[in-house]
């Protein structure tokens, strides 16, 4: 769109009654007229003849299109007579008109067209000559004078405002029900015909579809494109699909990682089992169509089991799959979460239909800790204990401590702290006791070969926060493996804690932790905790995951039971992937989900099963093609609909 005047010079030669003749050379001031819509442009020429009949006039004309009308404005100039005679010439069409005709009531009383008065002219167009964009010549004649007042060349985009609206007859459907859906597209009134409509409807996976009625054009069902040929304005048609409610996914390869560790009862074992089951046998919740892909994998004592799979889920053998799950046999022992993680890896990858541009899902569903660590194989080794847990009951400073329990107790473990270089290590910290007795917390140095008791530290009064301070020049700790490690045995009834511990040497300051952080033992080291965190690394390697697709998840059980139950801070932080984990609901990925009891297992792993494969609330229709393409309302040209399944 031209913004500035320009001066041209040219030559006309124009007609006068029946005689021609040559009009001398003249300067011509460009008229423009401005668009305040982008959807039209126009350059005008005023032209003075030399000689003509009489003078001609000398006039500024801005135009505009609104609301698919050409506004033309006198701005500047000497009054036209309302007989001026304008003409578009379009190349579908000429139209020619006067400028009384298009003048409001008031602007005519004078009989003449004056400085801030404009010809409001409709451009019209049927269904056999609407187009998205008209090249267009637009000539004014002074009648009295007969002198072509203006010229120039015009781009018009006609605009129409389609919309569309989508509804559904069972907002909450269950599956085998049916639902229609109605997609309706309106022309209001005050647009323009349109012509060669195409409505891209997209419907979830979960409805299948049965058949469909419209009131005029036509529907592929492969492609999801109704195309209707034209709507005359103020005209609406619709559009009904019927479905069937499926419960359908996409390709999936699904491991469940169980904890078949002996912290369960057998009691649990089963309920874990059958609800596992009866979820994958519902054809409500779990999808039978042949696209999920089940690997079941327990660990306990130390050992990684594949117990199912990979194996595919159909209607003619989810029964089969559900007694297979009933008939798992329980390990027992400790509790080996990184073998189990690793099997998963290679059971998908080696065993099952892989393709890393499909949906991988895990869950890793445990009852607490890993106290084993990776050997080879599926193989691992128990620690001897379970670690130390977040303690939430007491602090000396801000909100958490170090916890060892009945429980949770043994080796609480420094990273490596580089202390190599050092002429002094200084170790300052509070704890905390609680029924301990003599031997029940010790402290520990290590000095790249083993560890060095220097403290047996629960020979000390009960409920109160001690101070702890300990200084060495021992050349044997200055190692780049330099380790702090207190070790608890508590019994039934005990409990200690540790807080605020600051390590130092005589130039830089090591470790300096409250516990505050996110992840409450990020400092510290355990060798069951580190093996799993290694084998999510070879999960993701292995499985070639991506975060826009694909997911590890965790379900904790037992929180807050006799056996205190997972860490959840080191699931949520260290484990679920992609990260930033979050605490569930929602599942999206990335998720830990907590139930402090088995009993609650069976109505979480449906709620879970629900939410990957449940009925998808993306049903949407929207316009992709129509003529004219220019819309002054895009907004209403797209509609959607959540169905909530039951």
């Amino acid at each position: 769109m031209l913004k500035k005047s320009v001066a041209y010079r040219f030559k006309h030669v124009m007609n006068q009654g029946k005689q021609s003749e040559a009009v001398s050379e003249i300067i011509g001031e460009i008229l423009m007229l401005l668009m305040i819509s982008s959807s039209f442009s126009v350059l005008y020429y005023n032209v003075s003849s030399i000689p003509s009949p009489s003078d001609p006039p000398n006039v500024t004309i801005v135009g505009r299109v609104e609301e698919n009308n050409l506004v033309l404005e006198h701005q500047r100039g000497d009054p036209l007579d309302l007989d001026t005679i304008i003409t578009v010439a379009m190349d579908i069409k000429n139209e020619t008109f006067c400028v009384e005709d298009y003048l409001d009531a008031k602007s005519i009383t004078d009989g003449k067209w004056n400085i801030g008065e404009s010809v409001v002219y409709p451009l019209l167009f049927n269904i056999y000559n609407i187009r998205s964009y008209l090249k267009a010549a637009l000539l004014t004649v002074d009648t009295k004078s007969n002198t072509l007042v203006f010229t120039g060349t015009l781009d018009i985009y006609p605009k129409t405002d389609l919309k569309v609206t989508m509804t559904a007859d069972n907002l909450f459907p269950a599956i085998g029900s049916l639902v229609n859906f109605t997609i309706c597209v309106t022309n209001p009134e005050g647009g323009t015909p349109a012509a060669n409509i195409e409505i891209q409807i997209n419907l979830s996976r979960n409805f299948s579809y049965f058949s469909n009625i419209t009131s005029r054009g036509n529907y592929s069902a492969d492609t999801g494109i109704w195309t209707i040929p034209y709507l005359e304005v103020g005209e609406s048609e619709c559009l009904t699909i019927t479905t069937i409610v499926v419960l359908s996914s996409e390709p999936t390869q699904l491991a469940m990682i169980l904890d078949g560790s002996g912290s369960i009862s057998s009691t649990d074992w089963i309920v874990m089992k059958e609800g596992l089951a009866n979820s994958i046998e519902n054809s409500s919740i779990f999808p039978h169509d042949g696209n999920v892909e089940l690997t079941v994998i327990q660990f306990g004592n130390d050992i990684a089991r594949r117990e199912l799979g990979p194996m595919t889920v159909r209607k003619d053998n989810y029964a089969y799959i559900g007694n297979l799950i009933r008939n798992i046999n329980q390990i027992g022992g400790s509790t080996p979460i990184s073998c189990g993680i690793r099997y998963a890896a290679d059971a998908l990858r080696n065993l099952g239909n892989f393709d890393s541009t499909k949906r991988q899902i895990i869950n890793l569903v445990t009852d607490g800790v890993a106290n084993s660590y990776w050997y080879t194989n599926y193989l691992g080794i128990y620690q001897g204990y379970d670690g130390w847990s977040k303690g939430e009951d007491y602090s000396y400073t801000a909100n958490y401590s170090a916890k060892s329990t009945y429980r949770r107790n043994g080796r609480f473990t420094s990273n490596d702290l580089d202390s190599s270089g050092a002429t002094r290590i200084t170790l300052d910290f509070w704890y905390r006791l609680d029924d301990a007795e003599y031997g029940d917390l010790f402290l520990y140095l290590y000095n790249g070969n083993y560890y060095v008791l220097i403290a047996n530290l629960a020979d000390n009064t009960e409920d109160t926060w001690h101070h702890y301070t300990y200084s060495t020049t021992n050349t044997q700790y200055f190692k780049s493996t330099f380790k702090i490690q207190f070790r608890s045995q508590c019994g039934l009834g005990e409990n200690v804690w540790i807080d605020d511990v600051i390590i130092k040497t005589n130039t830089e300051e090591l470790l300096n932790d409250s516990f505050e952080s996110d992840y409450w033992g990020e400092n510290w080291w355990n060798p069951g905790l580190q093996s799993a965190e290694e084998a999510v690394s070879y999960l993701i390697d292995t499985l070639q995951m991506t975060s826009d697709q694909d997911e590890l998840n965790a379900l904790g059980v037992g929180i807050g039971g006799m056996y205190g139950g997972p860490d959840v801070d080191w699931l949520k932080y260290r484990i679920i992937w992609p990260q930033p984990g979050h605490i569930a609901p929602p599942y999206t990925a990335g998720w830990v989900r907590t139930i402090t009891t088995w009993l609650d297992f069976e109505e979480t792993i449906i709620e879970i099963f629900k939410d990957y494969f449940g009925i998808s609330n993306i049903n949407n229709a929207k316009i992709i093609a129509v003529t004219p393409s220019t819309d002054p309302q895009p907004g209403n040209n797209q509609d959607s609909i959540v169905l909530t399944p039951v």
